[in-house]
Order: structure tokens, then sequence, then C-alpha cells
């Protein structure tokens, strides 16, 4: 059951939106200090997607959905934790058995790299990174060559920013924008 299931989370990883691995490298240091506008918590709303393929649904059953929900903080020198967790839902909402993975990323974020109106890219380094499981506490490897870019917008005077996450084959790279914590940010579907 447990290889079937790790096959079956592959499976998901490789051909899934989003769902592939993200990988860390560090690249170019990180100098200056993000504005304070940057500094503190921010959350995405939850990003669904129904898995309705055959093998979808002799895996995780019918109406079982994927969701990947994502997470900043930034702190007043710099220094970030990126944390996106991914999971599969069955039909009633509950997580199914040994289908969430957590990817968790250090980061430096620093002063304004670009500065395109209404947009403004801050500079990100990527200072380590690990996909781990919660179900099983051993099961935790670094990712190498993860990119992460934070682009501030203007969206009606909120303040959201977007998050952009690349792996260097290009698979499960995303992009998410990102509200601070505490505000309800529209549900995605």
């Amino acid at each position: 059951m447990r290889t079937q299931l790790i096959a079956a989370l592959a499976a998901i990883t490789l051909c899934a939106p989003g769902y592939a691995a993200a990988q860390a490298t560090p690249s170019t240091k990180t100098t200056a200090t993000p504005p304070a506008a940057l500094v503190g918590s921010w959350t995405s709303a939850p990003y669904e997607m129904p898995l309705s393929t055959d093998f979808d649904k002799s895996v995780w059953g019918p109406n079982a959905r994927s969701v990947r929900d994502v997470h900043l903080t930034i702190a007043a020198g710099g220094q970030g934790t990126l944390t996106v967790t991914k999971k599969v839902l069955d039909a009633r909402g509950r997580t199914v058995a040994g289908s969430m993975s957590i990817e968790e990323a250090k980061l430096t974020v620093g002063g304004l790299q670009d500065s395109s109106m209404p947009r403004a890219e801050y500079a990100v380094t990527v200072t380590s990174a690990e996909r781990r499981y919660p179900d099983d506490k051993g099961y935790t490897w670094p990712l190498d060559g993860l990119r992460v870019r934070i682009t501030a917008i203007d969206e009606g005077g909120d303040g959201g920013i977007e998050i952009r996450v690349d792996t260097p084959e290009g698979r499960g790279s995303f992009w998410e924008t990102l509200h601070r914590r505490g505000r309800k940010p529209a549900q995605r579907k």
C-alpha cells in the first residue's frame, strides 16, 4: 500500500500543474533590506484543482481535489520563510493520509531590483529549501535549484504581493498572489 501511495504521489507531482518539486539554489547575495511594506505575514487563497481522471479516481476516489496553500513571512532584516503545503482532499473534504507534502524555503529578501509601475520586484536569495512529508518524519530531502521572485503589486491599495516559484526544469513552477494574513482572500478554484 505504501509503495502504491508513493507511486501515486509521484505521478501527481509530475503530472499536475503546480505539483512538481521546487528546488533551491543560492543565487547572488542579497544585500539591501526590504521596505517596511513587505515585512509581515502573507498568505494565498487555497488553490484547488479537481482530480478527475480515471487514474486519479482509482487512487484518490471520486470527487477528490488537490489543494495548494502558500504562506510567506518576512522579517525586518530581510529573513523570510516560504511554505508551500500541498495535499489531496477526499470527497468529504478530509486530507487523504500520506498525501500531504510541505516545501519550505529560507529566503533573504532585499531591496528594490526592478520597478515597472505599478509593479516593483525585489531581490530574493534562496538560502536553503527542503521537502518533507508529515506522515513520514524521516522523509525529507533538500531541494536544489529553487528560484523565488517577489513583486509588489497595486491591487486597489491593499498591498498584495505576487510570488513566483520556479524550478530548474520548469515543471511545477507557479505564481500566486498573496495578501497580508488576517485579510480574507477570495477562494480560488
